[in-house]
């Protein structure tokens, strides 16, 4: 079975960038959404052209009650942009939260979609992507009292790709002073970790040069643990997590894909909840992989600031 699961989580992820292109596996914006309160866009946090955020600010905020939500989008690792999740950004913002969307590095995807693809290491992988997102949050925290945004609040969310990123930041030790205090997973992966390497050898070649490149080195048994590292079930296994609300669409499955989500987000909550950390995962019935229509962006949102607002 785990091999299996290996396979088609593979496909998955290397089919990701092509729905992306096409803005399908993206939350698509709701027209109907206004800005109400300040908003900052493309403000560097670091020197790195990628390394920008755009900041949503309240109206009526205070260093007292304003919480803040850092958020990350997807992409499969190798592509995406902040404005995938503008609209989400301002539902968040409409519910009184201030919101730092951020981008991040990119891990090079030259070549991947080649036949056969170009074996070939990235400059960029998925520790550098966290460095980038440790940089944001420390940006925005020596921000917080220039914005007239609280200390004690902030929380959390990515979507897919952008989700695995910020579990992986918030269960790890760039989060030990538990700033963030709880996180939301919209639709990411919790694992990508095997026992074995035979497990990984019926991946298709794109997907195992995807992974290759994300990690940095080969899956090989010798590499075991650098793949455990880039599981958020692993790191929490041994950090004992935080507070998560996994959030997953109905039709997470994509043509003849299964989906193994709801398994992986159950044993991710029943572990967080064994350590301590509260947690629990719902479905959003009737979603997409990219939360669409977007209607049910609206349940997305009401159910993660619930959660927030209850830790």
């Amino acid at each position: 079975m785990r091999r299996s699961i290996w396979t088609r989580l593979g496909i998955l992820l290397i089919m990701a960038p092509l729905w992306h292109a096409c803005k399908e596996d993206s939350p698509r914006p709701d027209d109907n959404n206004e800005v109400r309160g300040e908003m900052i866009d493309d403000l560097p946090y670091g020197e790195e052209r990628l390394q920008q955020m755009d900041v949503y600010l309240p109206e009526g905020r205070s260093t007292a009650n304003t919480g803040v939500i850092i958020l990350i989008h997807g992409g499969s690792f190798v592509e995406g942009d902040k404005g995938q999740l503008d609209g989400m950004a301002t539902k968040l913002l409409a519910n009184g939260f201030a919101v730092v969307n951020i981008n991040y590095r990119l891990v090079n995807s030259d070549g991947l979609y080649n036949t056969p693809p170009l074996h070939r290491a990235s400059d960029i992988i998925i520790d550098d992507q966290l460095e980038d997102v440790s940089a944001a949050i420390e940006f925005a925290w020596d921000e917080r009292n220039g914005w007239g945004v609280g200390s004690d609040k902030w929380y959390i969310a990515g979507h897919s790709a952008g989700a695995t990123l910020a579990m992986l930041y918030a269960y790890g030790d760039r989060n030990g002073d538990a700033r963030i205090k709880a996180v939301a997973n919209w639709a990411g992966l919790t694992t990508i970790a095997f026992s074995e390497e035979s497990e990984v050898q019926e991946l298709d070649p794109e997907a195992k040069e995807l992974f290759y490149r994300v990690v940095g080195v080969e899956a090989t048994n010798q590499n075991r643990q650098a793949y455990r590292a880039a599981s958020p079930y692993w790191v929490a296994s041994n950090s004992g997590g935080v507070p998560t609300i996994s959030v997953r669409p109905e039709n997470n499955s994509l043509d003849f894909l299964p989906d193994y989500s709801e398994a992986q987000y159950e044993s991710l909550t029943d572990l967080l909840n064994s350590r301590g950390s509260v947690s629990t995962h719902v479905m959003i019935q009737g979603a997409d992989h990219a939360f669409n229509p977007p209607s049910k962006q609206d349940e997305v949102v009401e159910k993660t600031v619930a959660f927030f607002r209850a830790q």
